[in-house]
């Protein structure tokens, strides 16, 4: 049974993922920012009777990375993400910095370590949840954009970089 650690599954894509992959039989850790969301997804879990492991996990937080890291894992989706529209002449610099912190810094972060556990034993899959924003830019988006686009960068040349060793990467 492989085990995926999916960030960002307390709401859209990516907890529909972590409840599909668990009912074709994955050991899911289904990981959410904050405590809310981990209450809110075991009651998800039990009225659909699916078992998740679930683990409050703020990926801007390097703890929270390192416990993390510390898992086996077969399978990571970066799943976590924000998005603060508005234009980009608006958008306060704070705002922005918290957006790449979340979108860019943090999933490649926990990234480094995981992959350098999946280096060593030869094999692995990354994903990282882009949007098509990070390929069509559009009004009141320009910052999420931006920090999709830099994370589809990130994952094309992971993919390079990995392949070797046995590490798949994914867009």
């Amino acid at each position: 049974m492989k085990t995926v650690l999916i960030t960002g599954a307390g709401s859209g894509l990516n907890n529909g993922a972590a409840f599909e992959l668990a009912e074709r039989g994955y050991d899911v850790i289904a990981c959410v920012e904050i405590y809310p969301q981990v209450r809110a997804l075991e009651l998800q879990a039990n009225e659909r009777g699916v078992k998740l492991r679930i683990e409050k996990i703020d990926v801007t937080k390097e703890g929270d990375r390192r416990r993390a890291i510390s898992w086996d894992v077969d399978v990571l989706v970066n799943g976590a993400g924000i998005i603060e529209g508005g234009a980009v002449v608006d958008i306060p610099g704070e705002n922005m910095r918290r957006q790449f912190e979340v979108n860019v810094i943090g999933p490649v972060l926990l990234t480094q370590g995981i992959a350098r556990k999946m280096i060593k034993r030869r094999s692995g899959r990354i994903i990282f949840m882009s949007s098509v924003v990070g390929i069509v830019s559009g009004p009141f988006v320009g910052i999420y954009g931006a920090s999709k686009r830099a994370l589809e960068a990130i994952a094309d040349t992971m993919s390079m970089e990995l392949q070797e060793f046995g590490v798949e990467v994914a867009l």
